[in-house]
């Protein structure tokens, strides 16, 4: 996943055939020794993944340019663990990455403790745009400070967090002992919140509500507006990993929710895929009953039927007064969805052909009704005959 992300991050934003120069920064707070054995087989982890698609995209992206695009990466390889940052200056070193380029650095020490250093170089080489990806894939649940990743989001607006998160792990350590008190204050988790997270596990549809509760205490904290709430679930073990994916920006989000379509594999969620993504509302549904969502075709169809039913309520509560632009829509449902924007957008188009909604353009004429695909500036309008849109949706 993160190296389809980060291909699918270059060809995104190199979309303008003008643009001479591409920087981005690539962070890894946690690379280890760069390969690991799965069986007989090597795996690259992920320095070299990093490494390998910026290189790529490079290639990729000059295909069809006739003027050349400078892709000006630079990587950041930490790992509290000397003997790792060794070993992965070995495999670089046999794979002709020269670790003395200004491109590469390694850091054996803390993340934390380097986060500083590499906060300061990429406000020194991108003073404006500050483009760059962190992949936090600690062991567990407390080695990530939140105050951390908020701190990367409010310095780097353009920037953005990949974390990983042993929830099942956590909840089912949760207790008020000083062995789990003492990791979680790394997470801002207070003894009361603590308690209140042991009394929802006790109750009906107790994981799920602790998830959901993390899920949010998460974005208050980073300061995140955008994740991808969406768990690995390893075939043997079956402890639920979360891959979080933090942001600022709908776009971001969007790149990454295509990717977990695209991808199909092994992310779950205990939910929804519609705009009830996050399940069980325990003040109006209290015998809940979780369907296990995954990226699978049937879990698509059930979505974009969830989607066709309930997404006139939401767009009658944002254009019943006046015409709403479609980008402010998929602002407002990206994080309720496991929906991508072009799935938004298929709906809405639904709903137009069936006459519910009219999308008009941004001075206020109708769009053709030979419209196939929505702008991001096209206003979502309800037809003024229509009355009470989510009855007539519902008949």
């Amino acid at each position: 996943m993160l190296r389809r992300y980060i291909r699918a991050y270059f060809d995104r934003l190199n979309v303008v055939p003008r643009r001479e120069e591409f920087k981005l920064d690539l962070a890894d707070g946690f690379c280890g020794g760069g390969i690991f054995s799965d069986g007989n087989d090597l795996v690259v982890g992920s320095p070299l993944v990093m490494l390998e698609e910026s290189k790529a995209a490079e290639e990729r992206l000059n295909r069809s340019r006739s003027k050349p695009l400078r892709v000006d990466c630079k990587h950041y390889f930490v790992d509290k663990e000397p003997a790792h940052i060794d070993y992965l200056r070995a495999v670089l070193a046999e794979r002709d990455y020269n670790t003395n380029d200004e491109g590469i650095v390694l850091d054996a020490k803390p993340f934390e403790c380097a986060v500083e250093g590499i906060l300061s170089e990429i406000h020194r080489r991108q003073p404006r745009a500050g483009r760059a990806i962190f992949f936090l894939d600690q062991l567990g649940f407390s080695q990530v400070e939140l105050q951390l990743v908020a701190r990367i989001l409010r310095e780097l607006p353009a920037a953005e967090v990949i974390l990983t998160f042993a929830a099942d792990s956590l909840i089912n350590r949760l207790s008020l002992t000083d062995q789990i008190i003492k990791p979680l204050a790394r997470l801002e988790l207070s003894n009361a919140e603590i308690e209140q997270l042991i009394a929802n596990r006790a109750s009906r549809g107790g994981r799920a509500l602790v998830q959901r509760t993390l899920r949010q205490h998460i974005l208050d904290k980073t300061g995140a507006t955008y994740d991808t709430p969406f768990f690995i679930r390893p075939e043997q073990s079956r402890r639920s990993l979360w891959f979080l994916h933090l942001s600022r920006h709908p776009t971001a989000r969007d790149v990454m929710i295509r990717q977990h379509w695209e991808a199909s594999n092994t992310f779950e969620h205990d939910g929804y895929g519609g705009l009830n993504m996050m399940g069980w509302d325990p003040l109006r549904e209290p015998l809940p009953s979780l369907p296990l969502f995954s990226f699978k075709d049937l879990d698509r169809k059930t979505m974009l039927d969830d989607l066709l039913n309930t997404l006139p309520n939401e767009l009658f509560a944002y254009a019943s007064d006046a015409p709403v632009p479609v980008e402010t829509v998929h602002r407002q449902l990206a994080n309720r969805t496991a929906a991508s924007f072009a799935d938004l957008d298929e709906i809405i188009l639904r709903l137009r052909q069936e006459g519910e909604v009219r999308i008009l353009r941004p001075d206020g004429k109708a769009r053709s009704r030979s419209l196939k695909r929505l702008r991001p500036t096209d206003r979502i309008a309800f037809p003024d005959t229509l009355l009470l849109p989510v009855i007539s949706r519902r008949r």
